[in-house]
């Protein structure tokens, strides 16, 4: 039992060093597209599957009500929240076209499988001009495929499981406290 308790912190160690390794630039240049949004007065939009559901939910949580600062909340909505009782393929893309607008972001988490309901919130924010940030992961070949040039995908494909999560998880903590720097300043 204790091996399998130290393999398991290990691997999340592991994890924790390549997540730091590989993914600085993307992370920061995430935070500087968030910060600069939210600056303009744009809103930050979430969205996931499977255990992205969480990590999004994280994410929205975070900047509307602060992650290391006690700050005022930023404009950050959930769409998974927002179009609960919707249970289309479409319910994050007809959200997104209600409530999103040109300039706004979204950050897109994946657990693995090419979700059509993902991808075509992806193409809809495309379509409407926004900025997306997508955290993917294994067999999200085609949900990669769908980004625009100027968005940003940080795949975790690497990692298997639950390892994969809990990089998206550093990932969107990482972003957050980055983008408090990026608009507040300090430490």
């Amino acid at each position: 039992m204790d091996q399998k308790i130290f393999k398991h912190f290990q691997n999340v160690i592991e994890t924790t060093m390549v997540v730091g390794d590989v993914f600085s630039k993307p992370i920061a240049d995430a935070a500087l597209k968030i910060a600069a949004a939210l600056l303009a007065g744009n809103t930050i939009f979430s969205c996931g599957e499977k255990s992205g559901v969480l990590v999004a939910q994280l994410f929205n949580d975070y900047l509307a009500y602060g992650f290391e600062l006690d700050r005022p909340g930023f404009a950050a909505l959930n769409l998974n929240k927002l179009s609960e009782s919707n249970v289309t393929e479409n319910h994050f893309a007809q959200s997104l076209q209600v409530h999103g607008k040109s300039a706004d972001v979204i950050l897109v988490v994946s657990a693995g499988g090419d979700s059509q309901a993902l991808t075509r919130a992806i193409e809809t924010a495309i379509d409407k001009n926004m900025t997306v940030l997508l955290l993917s992961a294994a067999t999200d070949d085609l949900l990669s495929a769908s980004v625009g040039y100027n968005d940003i995908d940080i795949s975790t494909a690497e990692f298997s499981g639950q390892l994969a999560t809990q990089a998206q998880f550093q990932v969107v903590q990482c972003i957050c406290v980055l983008v408090d720097h990026q608009i507040f300043g300090g430490e």
